[in-house]
């Protein structure tokens, strides 16, 4: 959940603490991200933000409450206001919601919301969006009909959001407070703050910025009653508590506070709360079923505030200081006002409740095959039996596809012909207990399960503008096939249905994702592959989504599922780039190569093998190399293996591979698309031993790391994609080809504890690269636990056999362990 907030007084991150508590309670472990509107927009602007509104508040309440009062009288002044602030917002939070990928959207900023309303409209934000107005009374700026719910307090605010926005979708929610803020014993609340048993306890409130008279107010209340005792909640105003604290009144008396995290104790232990601004500190009495008494309201939302709770009968009003005295000395003798504010507060907090809005907010809703957007009214009735609908809420998004991050649509631009940039991977399963197959109807209702909680299983790609739309749900009955094959000869045929899948270009029009069930192998076993547009994400993402389809086994809580703690940006070195790009630029076109000039024919041969870690584990420490290094030298071999013999390797010439580097760390939880740079590595070929082989591999990939290839690789991908589309997509065909690599090899670390999908134990993960314009053959590697599965994708035109190609594989990956420890490592590290 991506949390739309802002620093502006402490309602508006007071409500989205409350949206947190909320979403964590509904559903444990979720992850929550806030950001600051206000901070998004730009340096300085939050700072600039808040001084004006103090100023007017302050200083020129006339100014205000002009402002506040021509949103209301002028229409088209309100509407000019916000698409102004909606398009400075919301083309900054378009970046947090790139960057973080959310399943919802909440705001509790009127400008966040109005950033989030011109997205929606301008660049067809798809996620679901609702906004909680932290006033009591909303106004013009906090109501938007783009978004697919806005959340108010009382019933008596329903109308006049609807007079802001006559077509907007107004639901009525409980206080969005945290949990804290609930009824209580008074008794152990005063004990709990030291105030005394016996008085009549007076909490006054003013805000984050203590806005008014706070001594006057003072004054007025101590002067009603000796029995009176004024608990002043100062906020970060310090120079009134100062104020308030050399008066040298007795604590029996007076308690001034600062900025405190024992607000909900002290509306337990008060019998009344006087504030003047009707905001999340009067939400916080209601939902401590604190009697709330108004005086002398802030200019515009404070008045209109004040004025709707007294409509509602939720507060009293008292105008002036007088009054306000004359009020609580009634009250010392006849408790009857207290009662009633109290009662008529209970029945809205039993009638109303936070968590049936985000329910029905969040709820899938039912897949229909034509893509329309199906009814969710009646589908999460609140605790009176109301049932929030939110059906049609959402705008047809037809024509407005979300933006696609340039490094994303880089991977549609290369997308020509045959060459279909789709990336996956293929899962053995194993027997479910008792020995039987995992059937298709199981994969599907995981799989629709699953979906509904995953923006990337839910996006269609859309070329004309390039971008995506996101569907409510996916019919998971209708992505996910089957093909049975003969128990006798299962090995070939699953890999002939999988090579099949793998030559079939997902069809236009429907999420991008496609998957394949292979059912009936020998003693139970089944073999499931899923595939994704490369333009979803880069091979750490599809991992990641992978992940979110599968369950981990009982017990199993792996760092990567918790949030993310914030990092600080590194340094850019800007030396190191420079070093890098002439690096780049110095290493010239690929070698050329038989391999690269197959014509290509659109038809695809997968194989993958399944070996144990622990041999790679074992030929990276022989040879004092990182995995990954072992990796690619095991994959020179095999490639050695395969394509010597076929004549399609130049003999003295290395074969080019582009491999891929996250650079960001992957946190296998979160999907955040395209963020790799590459490294240019020469597998060496010819014969030589494992040790020879992996000691050049060594060598050349800490050379090119050491060069700073990685980030220089990453510089040049995000500068390209600030060009025009078209010299973008031109830039994307004219680099990402045979000219520059002759093959694309990948090594990825994946789960590290065993998964189980749709109940079957997951025996292996074997990972699917895509081709690319004359490079017909790619290999991927996933490490996952005590297994390491690989995949090769090759286009039939090669004429390589499969089985050839698998037993090459297992040749040279089940080798390691035989690497001499001694002297061939001396002389390879020499070579």
């Amino acid at each position: 959940m991506l949390l739309v907030s802002a620093d502006m007084g402490g309602g508006h991150n007071s409500t989205a603490r409350a949206l947190e508590e909320t979403v964590e309670r509904l559903w444990p472990g979720s992850e929550c991200h806030r950001v600051d509107t206000l901070d998004v927009m730009g340096p300085g602007v939050g700072r600039l933000f808040r001084s004006i509104y103090v100023s007017n508040v302050e200083r020129t309440p006339w100014l205000y409450e002009f402002f506040y009062a021509s949103e209301w009288r002028h229409r088209w002044f309100a509407q000019a206001s916000k698409r102004f602030t909606g398009s400075w917002a919301g083309r900054r939070l378009r970046t947090e919601i790139d960057r973080f990928e959310p399943d919802l959207v909440l705001s509790t900023y009127p400008l966040g919301s109005s950033g989030l309303a011109w997205l929606r409209r301008h660049r067809g934000l798809g996620v679901r969006t609702g906004c909680w107005v932290s006033d009591f009374a909303p106004h013009p700026f906090w109501i938007y009909p783009e978004l697919d719910a806005n959340f108010v307090v009382h019933e008596t605010a329903v109308a006049l959001a609807r007079c802001a926005e006559p077509e907007v979708a107004v639901e009525v929610c409980a206080p969005p407070v945290v949990r804290a803020f609930a009824p209580g014993d008074q008794s152990e609340a005063r004990r709990r703050m030291d105030l005394p048993a016996d008085a009549f306890v007076v909490l006054l409130s003013c805000g984050a910025y203590s806005f008014g008279d706070a001594d006057a107010t003072v004054a007025a209340l101590l002067g009603a009653s000796d029995k009176i005792c004024v608990v002043v909640a100062c906020g970060r105003n310090e120079q009134t508590r100062g104020r308030l604290e050399r008066l040298g009144l007795p604590r029996e008396r007076l308690l001034p506070l600062g900025w405190t995290d024992q607000m909900p104790t002290l509306m337990r232990a008060a019998d009344l709360l006087v504030t003047n601004a009707g905001g999340a500190t009067a939400l916080e009495g209601m939902a401590s079923a604190l009697p709330v008494v108004t005086t002398s309201p802030i200019a515009a939302h404070g008045v209109a505030n004040a004025n709707l709770m007294v409509v509602a009968g939720l507060t009293d009003l008292c105008p002036d200081l007088p009054m306000l005295q004359a009020y609580v000395r009634s009250l010392i003798e006849d408790r009857g006002p207290l009662r009633k504010l109290r009662d008529a507060t209970s029945r809205h907090l039993e009638r109303y409740d936070l968590e049936s809005g985000l329910r029905a907010l969040a709820a899938p809703r039912q897949p229909t095959l034509a893509g329309r957007q199906p009814d969710l009214a009646g589908r999460q009735p609140d605790l009176a039996g109301r049932q929030p609908d939110l059906a049609g809420r959402q705008p047809d998004l037809a024509g407005r596809p979300w933006p696609m991050r340039p490094a994303d649509a880089f991977f549609a631009h290369v997308e020509t012909g045959p060459y279909a940039q789709e990336l996956g991977a293929v899962l053995e399963l194993a027997p479910l207990p008792g020995g039987r197959a995992v059937t298709a109807a199981q994969i599907r209702r995981t799989m629709q399960a699953r979906t509904g909680g995953l923006p990337p299983m839910r996006r269609v790609l859309v070329r004309r503008p390039l971008g995506w739309l996101l569907r409510d749900s996916v019919d998971a009955w209708s992505h996910v096939e089957e093909q049975r094959v003969e128990a006798r000869t299962d090995d070939e045929d699953v890999s002939g249905a999988v090579s099949d899948f793998w030559s079939r270009t997902m069809p236009a029009g429907a999420p991008a994702w496609r998957g394949l069930l292979v059912s009936g192998q020998a003693d139970g076993r089944s073999t499931f592959a899923v595939k994704l547009h490369h333009a979803q994400g880069d091979g750490i993402s599809a991992l990641g989504l992978l992940d979110r389809l599968l369950d981990p086994v009982p017990g199993d809580r792996l760092s990567e599922r918790r949030p993310a703690a914030r990092r600080r940006t590194a340094r850019v070195d800007a030396g190191q780039i420079l070093r890098g790009v002439g690096r780049l630029a110095g290493r010239g076109l690929a070698p050329r190569h038989p391999l690269n000039q197959t014509r290509p024919t659109g038809e695809r041969d997968l194989v993958t093998v399944a070996v144990p870690w622990q041999r790679i584990r074992d030929l990276a420490t022989a040879c004092d190399a990182q995995p990954h290094e072992a990796i690619l030298a095991l994959v020179a071999d095999a490639l050695d293996r395969i394509l010597r013999p076929a004549g399609l390797l130049t003999p003295g010439r290395p074969l080019r591979a582009m491999f891929p580097v996250a650079t960001r760390p992957p946190k296998l939880d979160r999907i955040s698309g395209n963020w790799t740079g590459a490294l240019a590595v020469d597998l060496p070929t010819g014969p030589l031993d494992l040790a020879q082989r992996t000691a050049r591999v060594r060598t050349g990939v800490r050379l090119h790391d050491r060069q700073g290839e990685v980030t220089a690789s990453a510089m040049v991908m995000w500068a390209a994609g600030q060009l025009p589309r078209p010299l973008h997509r031109g830039f994307a065909r004219a680099t990402y080809n045979r000219n520059f690599f002759n093959t694309i090899v990948s090594y990825m670390p994946g789960a590290r504890g065993p998964r189980t999908f749709a109940g079957a134990d997951v025996r292996a993960v074997c990972p699917v690269l895509p081709l690319t314009s004359g490079v017909p053959l790619t290999v991927g590697v996933v490490g996952s636990g005590t297994v390491a599965g690989v995949g090769v994708l090759l286009d039939r035109g090669l004429g390589l056999d499969r089985g050839v190609v698998k037993d090459a594989l297992r040749t040279s990956f089940m080798a390691a362990t035989e690497t001499p420890h001694g002297p061939s490592v001396a002389v390879g590290a020499a070579g």
